[in-house]
């Protein structure tokens, strides 16, 4: 039986990814949490884990090589090799910003990247607009200058998890 996966405004959503994974990892989500859930760790031979904003749970479900791969492929809209760009610099970017790290062997050519073989894991990295978040350091990042607002030129630096992607949206 399929679960009902609450619905979210705009192009965001969660559900975007939940329709593409397999039931068995859907079904171990909390639905209570779904609007805090961060990440979705997904390896070979070990449990799911998923990240919330001040969780964390350890799914029973534990995928091999083949479910990975299937997973790549719905992500990559059955077709990875119009996604192999992206996947040489180790994630692609789905519908809706959401971002899938890869990981596995890879292939050299000529000192670059050519391919990753043997996909091991999948981390999936949920895509938020966190209205507000920007309020206090906005005021750094523009500048009026003869009654015109300017963008100073800003590079935004902090830890891993600090939303350094979401603090101007």
């Amino acid at each position: 039986m399929r679960r009902e996966i609450p619905r979210q405004g705009g192009i965001l959503k969660t559900e975007n990814i939940l329709n593409l994974l397999p039931r068995n990892i859907v079904n171990d989500i909390n639905l209570n949490q779904i609007n805090e859930l961060q990440e979705i760790r997904i390896r070979v031979n070990r449990n799911t884990i998923f990240k919330y904003d001040n969780d964390e749970f350890i799914s029973n479900f534990i995928p091999d090589e083949k479910t990975i791969i299937n997973i790549l492929q719905m992500f990559c809209e059955n077709s990875i090799y119009s996604y192999q760009s992206q996947i040489c610099n180790g994630f692609i970017t789905i519908f809706g910003g959401h971002r899938v790290g890869i990981t596995g062997n890879i292939a050299m050519r000529d000192g670059k990247i050519s391919n990753i073989n043997y996909v091991s894991s999948l981390n999936i990295r949920v895509a938020k607009e966190i209205i507000g978040a920007a309020n206090s350091v906005i005021k750094y990042v523009f500048d009026q200058e003869d009654g015109e607002l300017k963008i100073c030129n800003t590079l935004i630096i902090s830890p891993p998890r600090m939303w350094k992607d979401n603090r101007f949206a």
